[in-house]
């Protein structure tokens, strides 16, 4: 009897041990629940009152607002919204000159009367708008006509990206093609010459530009030519007891034979003495092209590639307004 009663007093503790335990790992478990429902509800707590810390817009301009958006719903004529459509072009960057085929408009629909929620409004459908240009300009005008920055009651129903490689023409055509042609023949002239690097180079910290590819005849007391006239026939190799003439240029220049440096040849780079833009050349073959000879004055031109990639656009888009009275008049509907 004694080892039974001890038996259960034993056993009634641990029962009493394990209640214990279970309960407090209940509590512990409600407590981490409800520590979590704590921060949830802390952190809706937190963006509510960021919201609720925000101003309220004041009734003038909540009236501002409503009257913008009456105006931008204001009913319209065709001309008028083909006109701001070319405007935002005009300020995008793009050609809207009628002759230079880079925009164009196609004569659009009739005006559809469309139910959206409880009112009535006209719309314009307008297809196949197409603008051309260097991809800024055509990117800021979709940027515009997206945005509704310009038109606020436009929507845009489709758009169509293309590329298109255009020559230049005219005289920028025959400003790059000098420019092409003077960089082409001064590489030519260096290899040919066996030179990493002109030794006096008619370069840019001289101030001054030239557009003589040689030494001009017509003028005996000036020596002329490009891209180096200093460099003497002995600092070029020759050897012999002839007067070939100093200088690394262009036009007219006398080339030392490699094979035996008693001998020169002149030879011609370039096919004029002259050119109608004027360069200067650094000593490692590097050429610029300016528009005058006086550097502090004169215009750099950078480019001088024979054609530009152009980006084309073709939009389809919808201009919404409030549908005019039936009372009002048909001819002040363009009022």
């Amino acid at each position: 009897m004694d080892n039974l009663i001890s038996r259960l007093g034993r056993m009634g503790f641990l029962l009493v041990i394990g209640v214990c335990l279970v309960v407090y790992i209940a509590f512990g478990l409600l407590y981490w629940q409800q520590q979590m429902e704590q921060e949830e509800l802390q952190e809706k707590i937190g963006k509510m009152s960021s919201l609720v810390s925000k101003p309220l817009p004041d009734a003038d301009e909540l009236l501002a607002e409503y009257d913008e958006v009456n105006n931008a719903l204001s009913p319209f004529t065709v001309s008028a919204a083909l006109q701001r459509i070319v405007n935002i072009a005009r300020k995008s960057g793009i050609d809207v000159s009628p002759g230079s085929g880079l925009f164009n408009i196609p004569a659009p629909g009739e005006f559809e009367e469309r139910e959206i929620g409880e009112g009535i409004y006209q719309v314009l459908p307008l297809h196949d708008i197409r603008a051309q240009g260097d991809p800024d300009s055509v990117a800021a005008f979709i940027a515009d006509l997206d945005s509704g920055q310009t038109l606020k009651t436009m929507v845009l129903k489709k758009m169509h990206f293309s590329q298109i490689e255009v020559s230049y023409e005219g005289e920028e055509a025959d400003r790059r093609a000098e420019f092409r042609a003077v960089i082409s023949a001064v590489r030519e002239m260096m290899t040919g010459n066996g030179i990493s690097a002109l030794p006096y180079p008619v370069n840019s910290q001289n101030g001054t530009a030239t557009n003589y590819l040689g030494d001009d005849p017509a003028t005996g007391e000036i020596v002329e030519g490009f891209p180096d006239i200093i460099t003497t026939a002995a600092e070029k190799g020759y050897t012999g007891t002839g007067a070939p003439k100093a200088g690394y240029v262009l036009y007219g220049h006398d080339k030392i034979s490699a094979d035996d440096t008693t001998q020169f040849e002149t030879v011609n780079y370039v096919s004029e003495l002259m050119t109608q833009y004027y360069y200067t050349c650094e000593a490692d073959g590097t050429v610029r092209q300016f528009d005058g000879p006086d550097l502090a004055t004169a215009t750099e031109y950078l480019d001088n590639e024979a054609s530009r990639v152009e980006t084309i656009i073709v939009v389809d888009m919808e201009l919404y307004a409030k549908l005019l009275e039936e009372s009002q008049p048909e001819e002040n509907q363009s009022e």
